[in-house]
């Protein structure tokens, strides 16, 4: 029994007690009026009174138990939804939990094979630079991109790092707007390598209840999602933008790169189904995972221009 049930539990002791001690009293009183009509001292209004009130007396009873009865009802039932309603929240969590450690324990394949690229390139600058020799401009250029190169793979080392352990995301007041910023001009860099494009569009700022590391985490694997599509040919711009929606924050990464296909599509959000040929198909699952644990969600919007929507609680207050 919860500490909030006692109370109304002793009260409604209190309650019976108080209709047994009127019940009796009730029957004492009647008990005298009917002697002193039987010894014909209590004559007139006071025994007409009495016989109404010893006739409509049971009705009234009636009436209250039945009252009583359908309150009971009531409360039982208001009782059982509310305890359904806790265990449907404590087992929502507990869900939310589980799939936002399972997801911690995939980021660290995910990251490492997130490396494979950045250090691919990088590879790739370093053997070109012997051939370098007495052209100083390409020289510099090459170094500038292998620079770009490892960055980008500390980036997503930082990413690993941030995630704590199994414990909750650290939620907290952030200027979203400002994050994805941050994050457009990250990447913008490395779009440039590929004569692609990042833009953000925002009207207002943005603030929501997230953990920002884990925002970065979600935004950056759609940009990179969107840049490797672009360069598989068709479009050249990836626009991220930021509003409140509803009560919520809301983040759209979408590209004008082609559509998707349908079966694409059914299995965006399904561990180890990838459109890349060296992709895993753990960075969307991992990125709804980490959108959830932040009360949050990521779906994915067919419109015109295909688009991810990333979904967040909007933080009210000062």
């Amino acid at each position: 029994m919860t500490a909030a049930a006692r109370p109304r539990d002793s009260r409604l002791i209190g309650y019976v007690a108080l209709g047994m001690a009127a019940g009796v009293l009730y029957s004492l009183l009647d008990a005298v009026s009917e002697s002193k009509i039987g010894s014909g001292t209590l004559t007139g209004f006071l025994a007409a009174a009495h016989d109404v009130v010893d006739r409509t007396s049971p009705i009234l009873v009636g009436a209250l138990l039945g009252v009583c009865v359908h309150y009971l009802q009531l409360r039982s039932q208001l009782a059982a939804a509310q305890e359904a309603a806790a265990r449907s929240e404590a087992l929502r969590t507990r869900l939310h939990k589980v799939e936002r450690d399972q997801a911690v324990w995939v980021l660290a394949a995910a990251v490492l094979h997130g490396l494979n690229n950045p250090l691919h390139a990088l590879g790739l600058l370093l053997d070109e630079l012997p051939a370098t020799d007495g052209d100083d401009a390409r020289r510099e250029d090459l170094i500038a991109r292998a620079r770009a190169q490892a960055d980008r793979a500390l980036a997503h080392l930082r990413a690993l790092r941030s995630m704590r352990g199994l414990g909750e995301p650290e939620l907290q007041r952030i200027a979203l707007d400002r994050v994805i910023a941050s994050v457009a001009n990250d990447a913008g860099s490395l779009a440039a390598e590929d004569g692609l494009t990042i833009r953000t569009e925002c009207s207002q700022a943005v603030p929501a209840n997230a953990d920002p590391a884990y925002v970065r985490t979600i935004v950056e694997n759609l940009v990179d999602n969107s840049l490797h599509a672009l360069r598989g040919g068709g479009g050249g711009c990836v626009t991220v933008r930021v509003a409140s929606e509803g009560g919520r924050a809301v983040v759209r990464v979408c590209d004008d790169g082609p559509p998707l296909d349908e079966a694409a599509r059914a299995s965006l959000f399904e561990p180890l189904r990838s459109t890349k040929t060296q992709g895993l198909g753990l960075g969307l699952p991992i990125a709804r995972a980490l959108a959830r644990a932040m009360r949050g969600d990521l779906s994915f919007e067919q419109s015109s221009a295909k688009a991810f929507r990333l979904e967040l609680p909007l933080h009210e207050g000062p």
